[in-house]
């Protein structure tokens, strides 16, 4: 149906209530997707404050330190472990 030049679409009240609880759930979605960017950029940045901590040990103390960070766990792996855990970041296109 147009109105003063505007398509209009009437809907039951069971669409409107389906479109509402869509919006809804559409924006807890949104909302995970961002908190879930945060976490990302933050252990990122982590990550990055990590290896530029260790760069700065002299390499003599780092072969002291290597394998006493844990059960096993030299620094070698505990950087590889801080890695694997990231998600990996997606191509995402540019806008144009």
């Amino acid at each position: 149906m147009t109105l003063d030049g505007v398509e209009v679409v009437v809907l039951t009240p069971e669409q409107h209530a389906a479109l509402e609880s869509a919006r809804r759930q559409l924006g807890g979605a949104q909302a995970q997707v961002a908190r879930m960017r945060s976490d990302l950029q933050r252990g990122r940045r982590l990550l990055g404050e990590a290896e530029r901590i260790l760069a700065g040990i002299p390499a003599d103390q780092l072969a002291r330190l290597d394998g006493r960070l844990g059960p096993g766990c030299g620094l070698t792996g505990l950087l590889a472990d801080i890695r694997a855990a990231l998600p990996r970041t997606p191509d995402t296109p540019t806008r144009t």
